[in-house]
């Protein structure tokens, strides 16, 4: 080929590229000019979302409609493979619903009974697990353990269950409420003794394919090595669940029917049909599936056959179940009474897609939800000088930790006056924190030194001060690890639309350190400086987003969207004119 047919060639590839840029923008535009206000409204949250660092895609349905699919961020930061509806990906232990689905099929077909016990399909059951029914297993009221391996490794079935049936039975089946991925395990080699059948294929000839599923499964499915996300999670890339660690015909049995099935959102709308009593199966068993009968830890929702039901006071009643194996996040979401569904699933755990709920239905369906601010960050940051910027700086008492994010940070502050850098409270209300944070470290060291009324003269009258430090000292002990300490991390006001406002006007974050475990608390207080309760929560946190190679705006991933300037100056982090210094 001459150097004239070679540029002429290259000038059409470029002028091609271009037209299909042309044409993706102009479908997407036309795309979201048909949206609904709901679809607009939950389409705004993600995008700020996605500039924060969620990568992943949903669906949702409202009125019998389908009125959002899409992607956000990238499948596979390094091949710069955007996510897509088509994206295929783990949806972790969303899994255990296809099960429930499986079992109840074959219960239709009078093939099964849910009152069957492990006998019935099992040689050489230990006489104390001999009652465990199908039942039990469904809802995690058997008594098992949650699991004997990790997902990765690569086990046969006859090793899970020999080891799984030594193991001794956290309590009584039947009596009680412990999750079991074991499990399900469990299920999934009933299904496949009931049906003659490998389990994977029992789903694709009997629910997928009738579903019209075709890129659902664990490796039946054509998918090219492109299709499928990439996993990341603490600015690293982990990789694809996709055959690692399993057997020939598909995950090993610690993985297998409780989780890691591989689906794209679009193929989630299509099973949504079935959890309706749309599709496959019959009415009665829809509403077996549907339905709650253990109570969950939480004292409030109930476990059914795959699926957790609960009322909301808000919302009516939900329908749910979510999936993660610390890499890959999956969220199904239902309500019935307002005809409203989502499934949505990430490839970046530090977004884990089940804590976007509540902002996707705010965003969804409250006239008053307050949209975050919509920043254009810099994307060109060259990303060994990311690297070269993570670490932990000091002021003179407290430290912010930098821990890259492709060309974002995830910046952890720790100390009251750091934290004071981020809400920016009045100098009145920075003595009331600082009163609480010194009230905490002292209720925290009592603690720690195992004394009984920790919280003594800090309880409203209605509580009991001595049951207050109990709790925490259950909660310690239900860790079992040994507690290497409680660091008291400062204390910031709830803003209205915070998730803690509803609880009291003030909390404090303490993070109590085990070995090769950690457990945050956000101990919240009245105004008078009286305990309320004590809830779980992630680290207070921001996201800095690149504007320059050195110029950064620090966003909030929750109410209240507090924006932050900081900049990095000869090794300095300058955080609204603090100085912070690099730890060499």
């Amino acid at each position: 080929m001459n150097i004239k047919k070679i540029l002429y060639t290259l000038i059409l590839l470029i002028v091609l590229q271009v037209c299909k840029n042309n044409i993706d923008s102009l479908v997407l535009a036309e795309q979201e000019a048909k949206m609904t206000t709901v679809a607009q409204n939950i389409d705004n949250y993600l995008k700020y979302m996605e500039s924060l660092g969620f990568s992943g895609a949903i669906v949702v349905g409202h009125n019998n409609e389908q009125i959002l699919s899409k992607g956000f961020g990238f499948a596979d930061r390094e091949g710069g493979i955007a996510f897509t509806p088509q994206t295929v990906q783990s949806n972790g232990s969303n899994t255990k619903q296809f099960t429930g689905a499986a079992i109840l099929l074959l219960e239709s077909q009078n093939k099964l009974y849910l009152k069957d016990s492990l006998p019935i399909y099992f040689d050489n059951v230990p006489k104390d697990k001999e009652q465990i029914t199908i039942h039990h297993l469904l809802t995690h009221s058997s008594g098992l353990i949650q699991g004997v391996g990790r997902d990765d490794e690569p086990t046969g079935f006859e090793l899970f269950f020999e080891k799984l049936m030594s193991e001794p039975l956290r309590f009584e089946s039947g009596t009680t409420y412990n999750y079991s991925n074991a499990g399900y395990s469990i299920l999934g080699r009933i299904v496949e003794k009931v049906s003659g059948k490998n389990y994977e294929t029992f789903l694709r000839d009997n629910l997928l394919e009738p579903s019209g599923m075709m890129n659902t499964g664990y490796v039946l499915p054509n998918w090219e090595s492109e299709d499928l996300a990439v996993g990341y999670s603490k600015g690293e890339k982990w990789g694809k669940v996709y055959k690692r660690g399993w057997i020939d015909d598909g995950p090993n049995w610690h993985l297998r029917a409780n989780g890691g099935l591989h689906t794209t959102t679009e193929d989630m709308y299509k099973w949504f049909k079935n959890v309706q009593g749309k599709g496959v199966l019959n009415e009665d068993a829809v509403n077996k599936w549907t339905t709650g009968y253990m109570t969950e830890n939480n004292g409030h929702s109930k476990y059914g056959y795959g699926l957790v039901t609960y009322e909301d006071k808000k919302w009516g009643k939900v329908i749910s179940h979510s999936g993660s194996n610390t890499y890959f996040t999956s969220h199904f979401f239902w309500l019935p009474e307002r005809n409203f569904f989502f499934y949505i699933h990430g490839n970046n755990y530090n977004f884990p897609t089940y804590n976007l709920e509540t902002k996707i239905l705010e965003a969804a369906f409250d006239k008053d939800f307050n949209f975050p601010p919509q920043i254009k960050a810099a994307i060109s940051n060259n990303m060994n000088e990311v690297k070269e910027k993570e670490g932990t700086y000091f002021s003179e008492e407290d430290k912010i930790e930098l821990m890259a994010d492709g060309p974002r940070f995830i910046a952890k502050f720790s100390g009251q006056e750091a934290l004071n850098l981020i809400y920016n409270p009045s100098e009145t209300e920075k003595r009331t924190l600082s009163d609480l944070t010194s009230a905490t470290k002292m209720i925290m060291d009592k603690i720690e030194n195992g004394e009984k009324d920790a919280f003594r003269n800090y309880v409203r009258g209605d509580k009991d001060s001595k049951e207050v430090t109990q709790a925490f000292h259950k909660g310690i002990k239900q860790v079992r690890r040994p507690l290497e300490s409680i660091n008291v991390i400062g204390t910031f006001e709830n803003a209205p639309d915070s998730r803690l406002y509803a609880q009291g006007v003030y909390t404090t974050f303490v993070h109590a350190r085990f070995e090769n475990w950690n457990r945050y608390w956000n101990v919240v207080w009245d105004e008078d400086g009286k305990y309320v309760g004590n809830f779980s929560g992630p680290w207070p946190e921001i996201t800095l987003m690149p504007l320059s190679n050195d110029q950064y705006k620090g966003l909030r991933a929750t109410p209240p969207w507090i924006t932050v300037d900081v900049n990095f100056d000869k090794g300095r982090l300058i955080v609204e004119n603090e100085v912070f210094a690099i730890n060499q």
